[in-house]
């Protein structure tokens, strides 16, 4: 008789957002367990369906809580750690709890963590630490940071530090994500792909900034794939690594995604405007992650868009979700929580 294979434990933080929702549906789906600690900022209503589902649990609570940490680390296999402030504009919007956040809460839970025996502690970063790059070049894992965001410095602190602690039992592993798009249990409209589909169904008209400035960019799930597959890596071979997390062939031009859409809505009108208050402009080389796991994106600009399109002809995603949760508003939001969620 074959012994059952006792199924692992990932602790996952932010489990309630825009990826982390996408990475339980995956991760229960793999037959894993998820134990799921969200403070919940933004409503759980991302999560809920799970709620009964056997391998589910959920916990209420804040990642600067040691206690509430502790508790939450009992039994625990694997950590991915999604719980932060995300973008430029709400970390400005609210810099203390940013920093806390972002920062303290890494290091408190990196540090539990490995008291805990936890094996594998898996960090979502950005690739816009890159910040102002030349895009001539391609940005690899040893480029020079030029962060130009308390977002990016707040990052960059946090895989310094989870490099630091890593070691042959606890792997620590930072993966720069590049600019996320299409739809998840809770789609954010702060992101560009996102947001120029629905100004395209509202308006037939979007309004491209920096049009020549270069980005990476990632569908939601793609991200989610490669997490679960860096969590059945050996530890020897990621503890203290850093990965641009991606694509290489995904480096678009801002001008360039407005092409997929085009194709899907040929009337489209497109109005380009130079200025802009985001420098960022980078170009980011993926070999690195690609070459030790033959990763290939599952989803293309294209498909984002339509299935981005296709929600929102369906009413799936209505204009309240945008409005609920584009940049002006997630910004606005974190201003007026700043003195809530600051400690």
């Amino acid at each position: 008789m074959e012994m059952a294979i006792e199924k692992k434990t990932i602790l996952v933080t932010g489990g309630a957002g825009y990826v982390g929702s996408t990475f339980i549906r995956d991760a229960l789906a793999d037959d894993y367990r998820i134990r799921c600690l969200d403070l919940l900022v933004n409503g759980g209503q991302s999560i809920v369906g799970f709620l009964n589902h056997p391998n589910f649990e959920f916990v209420h609570g804040d990642t600067r809580d040691k206690k509430t940490i502790e508790k939450c680390l009992e039994g625990v296999d694997y950590i991915v750690h999604l719980a932060a402030i995300v973008g430029d504009k709400p970390c400005q919007a609210a810099p203390r709890s940013a920093y806390q956040i972002n920062f303290v809460g890494l290091k408190t839970l990196a540090e539990l963590s490995k008291k805990a025996k936890v094996k594998k502690f898996v960090l979502a970063s950005t690739c816009s630490n890159y910040g102002i790059s030349d895009p001539k070049t391609f940005a690899t894992e040893k480029s020079k940071l030029n962060p130009v965001s308390l977002y990016a410095e707040t990052k960059i602190d946090c895989e310094r530090f989870l490099k630091t602690i890593s070691d042959d039992r606890f792997a620590g592993v930072s993966l720069r994500f590049g600019t996320a798009f299409g739809v998840s249990f809770r789609t954010r409209f702060d992101l560009t792909i996102n947001s120029f589909a629905f100004e395209a169904w509202t308006s037939n008209e979007i309004v491209v900034f920096a049009a020549d400035t270069w980005r990476p960019y990632i569908h939601v799930a793609d991200m989610s794939l490669i997490m679960l597959q860096v969590l059945k890596m050996e530890s020897k071979e990621i503890s203290g690594e850093i990965y641009n997390a991606g694509a290489t062939s995904q480096n678009y031009m801002k001008k360039e995604i407005v092409g997929p859409l085009k194709r899907i809505m040929p009337q489209l009108k497109t109005k380009f405007i130079g200025s802009t208050d985001d420098r960022r402009d980078y170009r980011v080389s993926f070999e690195k992650f690609e070459s030790l796991t033959g990763f290939m994106p599952t989803r293309s600009v294209e498909e984002g868009y339509k299935e981005l399109l296709s929600s929102f002809h369906s009413n799936m995603i209505s204009k309240n979700d945008y409005s609920a949760n584009n940049l002006e508003a997630i910004t606005k939001f974190f201003a007026e929580k700043e003195n809530n969620l600051a400690k």
